[in-house]
């Protein structure tokens, strides 16, 4: 588990080059991280709890499986840079939810994250920028998931 307290951050850079950036009274778990440098097996799940996480995701989301989850949905990162905004009180049943912010890498290419539902609970958003266009990053919100 990675926190932060009142007045603290941190950064952390994982070996395959993915970094969070976690602010204030910040919570993840890294449940899962599995990296081989030109490996097929390559996958992390990091759950978000709480608080503001910046990330960029490098190799495990750009050759394997690299997923962040929060207390209101699960998210497929498939090589991006972005921003998950976890309020106090969220949850799957409560009305606080979770926003997600895509942004473009420091080359200008962005990547795109898949929201995954539950079965049986509507279909999930994949936000990615069009082909030869710009960009402009914005917000999504991860609705609770479904019961």
């Amino acid at each position: 588990m990675l926190q932060t307290s009142a007045n603290s951050t941190l950064g952390v850079t994982f070996n395959d080059a993915t970094t969070f950036n976690l602010t204030a009274n910040a919570r993840i778990t890294v449940d899962s991280y599995v990296y081989e440098d030109g490996g097929k097996q390559n996958a992390a799940l990091f759950d978000v709890a709480r608080g503001t996480v910046a990330f960029v995701a490098a190799a495990v989301a750009k050759t394997g499986d690299m997923k962040i989850s929060t207390p209101t949905a699960t998210m497929g990162i498939r090589g991006t840079s972005g921003l998950i905004e976890v309020p106090e009180g969220a949850s799957a049943t409560s009305r606080n939810n979770v926003a997600i912010k895509l942004y473009p890498d420091a080359d200008g290419k962005v990547g795109r994250i898949e929201s995954m539902t539950a079965p049986g609970c509507g279909s999930a958003f994949s936000r990615k920028a069009p082909a030869a266009s710009r960009y402009a990053p914005g917000p999504a919100r991860a609705s609770p998931r479904c019961r």
